[in-house]
C-alpha cells in the first residue's frame, strides 16, 4: 500500500470516529435531557458549545499546520477529544457537560482542518473528487453508528455508557497517525503556487478574493445550518411524534443515515469524476441541483403526521442532502494554493459552523419551547421549529448555481 493510499485510510478511519462521537449526543439527547432536567434550549446548547470551541479553534491549527508537523497535530487532537468523549460519562452536572464538549471541539478542529489539506497534498487534482468521496463517507457511516450504537446502547446501559463506546476508538487512531509521515506541500498541484513564498497576510488575502472559495463557503454555511438541525432534532422528532424508542430511533435514524451517506457521496463523487472531463462545472452543478430539489422533500417528511411516509421522505432527503458533500469539499480544497490551503479550509469551517450548525440546533430548540408554550403537542412544535432549515437548504443550492461558469479570482 502507496503511502497516500495508507493516509486517505487512516483519516477516514478518524473521521468515521470523529462523527460517530458528534452523533451519538444526538442519539441520547432525550434520556439525557431527563436524567439532567435540561430544556430543549439547553439541550440545543450542547452543539452550540462543541461547534463554537471547534469553529474558533479550526483557524488556530490551520496557521499551525502550513507550517509544522501536521500528522502529529491531528493526533494530539483525535487523542484530546476521545479522552473527553469518555469524561462526558462521567458528569454530573449541564456546566460540567458542557465543558467536556467544549473540549471535544478543541481536538475535532487540529483534524477537520488539517485533514482535507493533507489528502490534497497525497493525491493528484483529477484524483481528488474520487479520493474525497471514500474520504466522506466515513461522514454517514460514522454518523448511523453514533445513532445507532448510541442509541442502543442507551437503551440497555443507559446514556453514560454511549459516551465511553464513541470515545475509547479514537485513542487507538491518535497513536497511529503520531507515526506517520507529512506529505509535501503542494507536491499534487497542476498549477503553480505563485504566492508560496508571500507574507502570510498576503497569502491569506488571495483566500477572500477567491469566488469559488467563497461561494462553497456560502453554500456550505446554509448545509451545515440546515444539517445541524436536522441531524440534532431527527431522532427526538421520531420519539416525540410517533412514540418511537430511545433504541429504536437511533437505530433508524442511524440506518437512514448510513445507507443515504453511502449512496449520495458515492453517486455525487462518481458522477462528477465520470462528467467533469467533459464539463469542468458538473460536480458544482450537480450540487446545487440536488440542493433545490431536496427542499420540498424535506418539507414534506418535517410535516407529515404518517410514519411510513416520514421514514421514505427522510430517506430522500437525506439521499439529495449527502450528494452535495464530495464535489463541493473536492472544489474547494482544489479552489485553495497549497501555501495557503490549510488556513483557507480552517477559514471555511470557522464560517460554516459559525453561520451553521453552531446556531441552529439551539434555535430549533428555542423554536420548540416557544411552540409548545403556544399549546402545540411536542411532536408537532418540534416540526414546525424544524421548518427554519428549508430556507437554508434552498440558500445552499441557489449559492452553488451561483459559482456555474465563474473565474476562481475575482
Amino acid at each position: 500500500m502507496t503511502a497516500a493510499r495508507r493516509l486517505l485510510l487512516l483519516l477516514t478511519g478518524i473521521n468515521l470516529v470523529n462523527y460517530m462521537d458528534r452523533y451519538v449526543v444526538a442519539a441520547i439527547l432525550e434520556p439525557l435531557g431527563k436524567e439532567l432536567h435540561l430544556s430543549d434550549a439547553q439541550l440545543g446548547r450542547l452543539t452550540f458549545v462543541f461547534i463554537a470551541v471547534y469553529m474558533c479553534a479550526a483557524p488556530v491549527f490551520g496557521y499551525l499546520a502550513d507550517r509544522f508537523h501536521r500528522p502529529r497535530l491531528v493526533a494530539g487532537g483525535v487523542a484530546l477529544w476521545s479522552l473527553a468523549t469518555v469524561g462526558a460519562a462521567f458528569v454530573h452536572s449541564y456546566p460540567a457537560l458542557l465543558l467536556t464538549r467544549s473540549l471535544v471541539g478543541v481536538g475535532e478542529a487540529a483534524y477537520a482542518s488539517l485533514g482535507p489539506a493533507m489528502l490534497a497534498d497525497g493525491f493528484p487534482e483529477a484524483d481528488r473528487a474520487k479520493t474525497f468521496t471514500w474520504f466522506y463517507l466515513a461522514i454517514p457511516v460514522g454518523s448511523a453508528f453514533g445513532y445507532g450504537l448510541g442509541g442502543l446502547v442507551a437503551g440497555s446501559w443507559g446514556w453514560r455508557a454511549s459516551f465511553l463506546v464513541a470515545g475509547l476508538p479514537g485513542l487507538a487512531f491518535a497513536l497511529w497517525m503520531a507515526c506517520q509521515s507529512d506529505p509535501e506541500r503542494g507536491a499534487m498541484d497542476t498549477a503553480r503556487d505563485d504566492d508560496a513564498g508571500a507574507p502570510y497576510l498576503q497569502r491569506l488575502k488571495h483566500v477572500f478574493l477567491n469566488r469559488i472559495w467563497l461561494a462553497c463557503t456560502a453554500s456550505y454555511v446554509a448545509y451545515t445550518f440546515a444539517m445541524g438541525g436536522l441531524s440534532t432534532w431527527g431522532p427526538t422528532l421520531l420519539q416525540r411524534r410517533f412514540g418511537v424508542s430511545t433504541a429504536r430511533a437511533g437505530v433508524v435514524f442511524g440506518g437512514l443515515a448510513v445507507v443515504t451517506g453511502v449512496l449520495g457521496t458515492f453517486l455525487g463523487g462518481w458522477l462528477t469524476d465520470r462528467w467533469q472531463k467533459r464539463w469542468p462545472d458538473a460536480g458544482v452543478g450537480l450540487s446545487g441541483l440536488t440542493l433545490l430539489v431536496a427542499v420540498p422533500v424535506v418539507a414534506w417528511a418535517l410535516a407529515t403526521h404518517n410514519l411510513t411516509a416520514a421514514y421514505l421522505m427522510f430517506f430522500l432527503g437525506m439521499f439529495l442532502l449527502f450528494v452535495n458533500t464530495s464535489p463541493v469539499n473536492a472544489l474547494t480544497v482544489s479552489s485553495l494554493p497549497s501555501s495557503i490551503r490549510a488556513t483557507g479550509i480552517a477559514l471555511n469551517v470557522l464560517l460554516i459552523h459559525l453561520f451553521g450548525d453552531a446556531i441552529s440546533p439551539e434555535l430549533v430548540g428555542r423554536r420548540a419551547d416557544a411552540l409548545l408554550l403556544a399549546g402545540l403537542a411536542g411532536g408537532d412544535a418540534l416540526g414546525r421549529a424544524l421548518v427554519l432549515v428549508l430556507p437554508a437548504i434552498l440558500l445552499s443550492g441557489l449559492a452553488l448555481w451561483w459559482a456555474r461558469h465563474r473565474p476562481a479570482q475575482a
